[in-house]
């Protein structure tokens, strides 16, 4: 198979998936019930078919007052100090683009930047990460049918986050571990789980049988350094405008969440056994660190702590919210997947089609079963 025809097989399934899930997110508002910025839309409301009506919702619009105002907007306001549990790559970049286009919306720059930040991390996966030419269609069906996967192109960070994530694998694997490390960075400003992804070119470098005990030291030093400089940057942005660089995790309080912790999640299960959507997506945590178990020692150790941090960076809140969106990322558990028997391969796409399925419908009614 040629570069053009991995390349044909990652647009062929990621325009044909957009095109489900944006049925999926039509056919849900019109037929159920549900809230958009100016009240209720009912039964067969033809506003189900403006894309704004339909994807607009939860983070999104989080997402569009940072980047219209900032985070320096009404801090008198428990709203205005709440944009600081939000991270800012996503939001900032989408800002300069609208500088750069006045005369789109927020919705619409964000969800074509999603779209095309997406597709360019599937097309780079295609090529520089998947070994076997019979592996691409196998990934890009694993990727493109997960439950979290509609979250790519709709205003939200995952489309980024996983630019970076596939962006920090493959320079790794180039040893170019110091980049590595300042893309991790980048991913860290992106969203919380972009911590974890330091682990993959730190241990990758430090493992580097290539390199002499000396060089691997000041290598290994120089990725933590790169990857240290976005963070730093944003906590000094952090302590500039919302007067707390800590401010990321004290405000948390003002989404129900005061006191963050690992593994808080699971304490909660037992604390509130009646949160359906907490045991909902509990259950997807568990299925997926089902996996991580079985394919630990066919992945470099680096990316296995890197899939192990996301996991244990999703628990730290009172219940387990939107866990299948941050699955979507965990490259290297979607290639050992790939990989695996067919029965395997076969139970997961399916169980998260019908996840799917449900979250989008719950996402586009505003449910709260979709966080």
């Amino acid at each position: 198979m040629t570069t053009g025809s991995r390349g044909m097989t990652v647009v062929g399934w990621f325009a044909a998936s957009r095109l489900a899930i944006a049925v999926l997110g039509v056919i849900g508002v019109a037929t159920f019930a549900t809230f958009v910025d100016q009240g209720t839309l009912v039964l067969d409301n033809p506003a189900a078919l403006n894309p704004v009506n339909v994807w607009h919702k939860w983070d999104s619009i989080w997402y569009q007052r940072i980047a219209e105002y900032g985070y320096g907007y009404e801090l008198d306001t428990p709203q205005g100090q709440a944009t600081a549990g939000f991270f800012p790559l996503y939001p900032l970049t989408i800002r300069l683009i609208m500088t750069l286009v006045p005369a789109l919306s927020f919705f619409w720059v964000a969800t074509i930047f999603s779209n095309l930040v997406a597709l360019a991390a599937l097309l780079l996966l295609a090529r520089s990460l998947i070994p076997r030419d019979d592996m691409v269609g196998r990934v890009m069906t694993i990727m493109m049918t997960s439950a979290g996967s509609f979250y790519l192109s709709i205003p939200y960070t995952e489309s980024l986050f996983l630019l970076l994530v596939v962006a920090t694998i493959v320079a790794t694997r180039r040893r170019r571990y110091e980049l590595a490390g300042l893309l991790a960075g980048l991913s860290a400003t992106t969203r919380a789980h972009g911590l974890a992804l330091v682990a993959v070119p730190a241990i990758a470098c430090w493992l580097d049988a290539t390199l002499a005990a000396r060089a691997r030291w000041t290598r290994v030093l120089m990725t933590l350094a790169l990857f240290a400089v976005p963070v730093v940057i944003y906590l000094a942005y952090l302590e500039n405008v919302q007067s707390s660089w800590y401010a990321f995790v004290t405000r948390q309080q003002l989404w129900d969440n005061p006191s963050p912790y690992p593994f808080q999640a699971l304490i909660g299960l037992i604390e509130f056994p009646r949160r359906i959507s907490g045991w909902v997506h509990g259950a997807f945590w568990l299925l997926y660190l089902g996996l991580l178990v079985r394919y630990w020692r066919r992945l470099p150790l680096g990316e296995s702590l890197f899939c192990a941090g996301v996991f244990v960076i999703s628990t730290q809140q009172e219940a387990f919210h939107g866990v299948y969106r941050y699955m979507v990322p965990l490259v290297p558990l979607t290639l050992a997947l790939a990989d695996d028997r067919a029965d395997v391969r076969h139970a997961i796409i399916a169980i998260n089609l019908v996840f799917g399925v449900l979250m989008i419908l719950a996402f586009v009614t505003h449910n709260r079963l979709t966080v």
